[in-house]
């Protein structure tokens, strides 16, 4: 299944919009990381979890001797600093990989691979921490004092992370993509074809049906907003009630599940919006720039920052 995994993966980059430097620079990273296609391989070799499991990502991994890129430096394809790894069918399931590269404000996100195929988003981790923390004061203490040992003490005042992903999972919408909308149908056992010609809004009401799916999309933005318990239970019955009703579609055609996944998610979506304070949704949106799972997001091409 990963051999045939990786040969997919590979397939996805022979139109003649990619570089054929950026097709060995992929298939060099898709290389590197075949060992840890056994997530207890991974473990054994001392990768660690961080966060939680992001909708249409996954887990994210870090090695404790990993590479610490910065701005201007060379990638090394065979090195990329996060593993992700999701549960499909009962197994942890390498996903893709990232690439993190450290930049101060005011410097381009990297140049990565050859070409203008890969995606660069960034997460400035200063503006995450002042609103995780902005009612939390001795968190806010902790915080500063992890970014002064983590980031400041560096002396480059690199705060802001560009993160750039490759999937091991095939993805329709290309190797580079933010998000793997493929995810969610195979979580629910779903042909993978399914995500061909659907939306992104799909793939996120698809991830409403899925077990964890409610204690993921909630869970990261209720700690950092600080949400009231009551919120919170309101917001997991708001989505529950859209979970049911994509699961109750499951049954039908490509076409029809589709269409209930986009209306659940628009559902949960609007329900989410209106609950929400302009505050709560400010502090949210300081996660990232996949703040809201927006099915607008378009990440940074190489003249972005």
């Amino acid at each position: 299944m990963r051999a045939l995994a990786l040969a997919t993966a590979l397939a996805t980059l022979a139109a003649p919009a990619f570089p054929q430097s950026a097709r060995e620079e992929v298939q060099m990273v898709l290389q590197a990381v075949q060992p840890f296609e056994s997530y207890q391989a991974a473990l054994q070799d001392g990768w660690k979890p961080f966060g939680g499991d992001e909708p249409l990502m996954g887990l994210h991994f870090v090695h404790p001797d990993g590479p610490d890129y910065v701005s201007g430096d060379a990638l090394d394809f065979t090195r990329p600093s996060n593993l992700m790894y999701t549960e499909i069918g009962g197994r942890q399931v390498l996903t893709g990989v990232a690439f993190v590269v450290r930049i101060a404000e005011g410097e381009p996100v990297p140049e990565g691979f050859t070409g203008s195929k890969d995606r660069w988003h960034v997460h400035n981790v200063e503006d995450f921490v002042a609103g995780a923390t902005a009612d939390r004061p001795f968190l806010n203490w902790l915080a500063n004092a992890w970014l002064d040992d983590e980031y400041r003490s560096k002396g480059d005042n690199r705060g802001r992370l560009a993160m750039a992903h490759v999937w091991v999972i095939p993805n329709p919408d290309g190797v580079f993509a933010d998000h793997n909308r493929t995810l969610a149908y195979l979580k629910l056992g779903l042909p993978a074809d399914y995500a061909e010609g659907a939306s992104m809004e799909a793939a996120l009401g698809l991830m409403l049906a899925t077990p964890s799916g409610c204690d993921e999309f909630i869970d990261p933005d209720a700690w950092i907003a600080n949400l009231p318990g009551s919120t919170v239970r309101q917001l997991k019955n708001g989505c529950a009630q859209m979970g049911d009703y994509v699961k109750n579609a499951l049954g039908g055609s490509k076409a029809e599940i589709n269409a209930a996944a986009e209306a659940g998610w628009r559902g949960f979506d609007k329900f989410q919006s209106e609950l929400l304070t302009d505050e709560q949704k400010s502090r949210i949106a300081t996660i990232s720039e996949h703040a809201g799972h927006s099915p607008q997001h378009q990440g940074h091409d190489h003249s972005g920052n």
